[in-house]
C-alpha cells in the first residue's frame, strides 16, 4: 500500500516530513507533494519562481530513505542576448538519511542544514528545505540560454542578432587593447 500525502504547511511553509508518521506506515512509501512559490520555501530565490515537488520516504530501522524529483520553473535572462525567459530546471534525487538517537534542542536551520550536508536527523522532523535548495542549485544551468539558436548579441554595436541583423561595419576589427601585446607576438617579431 502507498500514502500519498499533500504537504501542507502552517506558518513556516518549509518542507518537512513527521517521522513518527512514517514509522506508522511500517517500511511502507508515502509519498508527499508539495506545489509553491520557491521563495516560501527557500528565501534567497526571488520571488515568483515555482517549485512542484514528489517525495517518496521509507524508513528502515534508523535510515530513512527518499526518491522524488522537483520541477522549478524560474525567470531567467539569457547569457546570450540577454532577454528574460522562462527556465525549467527539473531532476530526481534519492538520499539516506540515518537518525541520530542523541537529540539535542536545537533551532529548525541547524536542523535543515546537518540533515542536508551530514545526512543526519535528529527530533522527530526531517526538514528538506535546505536538501532541496542545494539539488536546485547543483542543477541550474551555468549560463542559460532562451533557445538552442540563440545568436546573441553582436559585440560592435549590441545589437540583438535574434531580431535582425546589425548594421554596423564589423569589418572594422575591433581590437581589445588589452590583446594588442598578442599582435605582436603574432606578426614574428
Amino acid at each position: 500500500m502507498v500514502y500519498i500525502i499533500t504537504l501542507v504547511f502552517l506558518g513556516c511553509n518549509k518542507v518537512q516530513i513527521y517521522i513518527p508518521d512514517l514509522r506508522q506506515k511500517n517500511q511502507e512509501n508515502v509519498s508527499y507533494s508539495f506545489e509553491t512559490e520557491l521563495s516560501q520555501v527557500v528565501e534567497d530565490f526571488p520571488a515568483g519562481a515555482k517549485l512542484k515537488l514528489s517525495v517518496n520516504a521509507s524508513v528502515s530501522g534508523d535510515k530513512i530513505l527518499i526518491k522524488g524529483c522537483f520541477q522549478v520553473k524560474t525567470g531567467e535572462e539569457c547569457s546570450r542576448c540577454l532577454e528574460l525567459f522562462v527556465n525549467l530546471v527539473e531532476a530526481d534525487f534519492s538520499e539516506v538519511f540515518t537518525v541520530l538517537k542523541n537529540y539535542s534542542e536545537e533551532n529548525r536551520d541547524f536542523l535543515a542544514s546537518e540533515a542536508a550536508n551530514d545526512f543526519n536527523v535528529t527530533g522527530d522532523y526531517l526538514y528538506l528545505d535546505e536538501y532541496i535548495r542545494q539539488q536546485i542549485i547543483l542543477n541550474q544551468v551555468l549560463s542559460p540560454v532562451c533557445k538552442p539558436g540563440c545568436k546573441g548579441l553582436c559585440p560592435a554595436c549590441g545589437a540583438d542578432l535574434n531580431k535582425a541583423p546589425c548594421s554596423c561595419s564589423r569589418d572594422n576589427k575591433i581590437i581589445d587593447v588589452r590583446l594588442l601585446k598578442l599582435k605582436d607576438l603574432s606578426s614574428g617579431s
